[in-house]
């Protein structure tokens, strides 16, 4: 046999890697710092839509109607 007839050696692909499981309360408490942070944002976000929505700064009211409105 020759050398341009010896078949070329096949790679065995590498084992897909194990899923890691989560430590017991991770997950937990990755949850509980996600709500309170949404819960701090929806406060201060809806104490600024109180506030701006039902007594708008000059500024704001002013700002406001100096935009052309599109509908028109």
């Amino acid at each position: 046999m020759t050398r341009d007839n010896v078949p070329a050696p096949v790679q065995q692909p590498d084992p897909a890697p194990v899923p890691q499981q989560p430590a017991v309360g991770a997950g937990l408490t990755a949850a509980i710092g996600q709500g309170a942070v949404q819960g701090a944002a929806r406060s201060i976000t809806d104490r600024l839509v109180d506030k701006f929505l039902t007594n708008p700064p000059d500024w704001l009211r002013a700002l406001w109607h100096a935009l052309p409105k599109p509908w028109e």
